[in-house]
């Protein structure tokens, strides 16, 4: 039994893979206290069970669309690094038409099944990974026809191009910014 133990105690060393920075460890009347620093809890707390099947849905909803996010933020350096390095205005036009041919083709049919809610988090989750609102983007690219017309049927489909990202004063955003965070640290995101 002893030498089971002793073979393998250095696996279950070996598995604890967190790691603990102890700073001092102080002994006042016989009691040992150490002092480490610990990485911050937050603890959700609902009132009522509509509370919680609201946060539960917008979890799976987010973690949904997040990955859309990523995917339109990476695209928009590469366009814009692209784009630099086109001196003519008629190439970068056809630039821009091609990549969004590329969407329109690889994307068009998985974002034509996301619901409203997924589509107003989808253009904050934009808005938080580039830092400008998806209106921008569309006239920065495409030209004020086109952002006024994508901006008008967001209108009727109750969403706005517009929109920002506000996890300081907005509830919804600062649920979805606590949601992102856990995800992250569970490691199901980058």
């Amino acid at each position: 039994m002893r030498t089971l133990l002793f073979i393998l105690l250095p696996f279950c060393c070996l598995a604890q893979t967190d790691s603990l920075l102890i700073k001092e460890i102080q002994v006042e009347h016989g009691d040992t206290f150490i002092t480490a620093d610990l990485q911050s809890v937050e603890v959700l707390d609902f009132k009522t069970a509509a509370d919680r099947s609201h946060y539960y849905r917008l979890k799976r909803k987010t973690l949904k669309v997040y990955p859309y996010a990523l995917l339109a933020a990476h695209k928009l350096d590469s366009i814009q690094q692209d784009l630099e390095q086109i001196p003519k205005r008629r190439k970068r036009k056809k630039y821009v038409k091609a990549v969004e041919q590329w969407a329109k083709e690889d994307l068009a049919a998985e974002l034509k099944k996301l619901t409203r809610w997924e589509g107003r988090i989808l253009v904050k989750l934009i808005y938080r990974e580039t830092q400008i609102s998806s209106y921008d983007l569309v006239k920065d690219l495409r030209g004020g026809l086109h952002a006024f017309f994508w901006q008008q049927l967001a209108k009727l489909y109750d969403n706005n191009l517009k929109a920002t990202y506000n996890p300081l004063d907005i509830k919804e955003d600062r649920l979805i910014e606590y949601i992102l965070l856990e995800a992250k640290q569970e490691g199901k995101f980058q």
